[in-house]
């Protein structure tokens, strides 16, 4: 399968990676049985790459990240080389 046929979905305790699915007729969708939970370092890599570049691409060195325009936690970025 190529990388396009797979996203990112939450489970109850773990979030996944899944083959896409089409939605049933009453139009919901129903996770893939090709999957596998994402481990934490995984979890960790695409908090750290996102932060990286919303940082670069923002001009800063912080996110805030918002449900309903209200924080729910703010990361900030201490090693803006990246152990380069």
């Amino acid at each position: 399968m190529a990388a396009k046929d797979y996203t990112f979905a939450a489970g109850w305790k773990d979030i996944y990676l899944t083959k896409k699915t089409k939605p049933r007729k009453d139009g919901l969708h129903v996770m893939s049985t090709d999957r596998r939970p994402l481990n934490e370092q995984e979890i960790l890599y695409v908090i750290e790459n996102y932060l990286r570049m919303y940082c670069a691409n923002n001009d800063t060195d912080e996110v805030t990240v918002t449900n309903d325009g209200k924080p729910i936690f703010k990361m900030i970025l201490l090693d803006k080389k990246g152990g380069e």
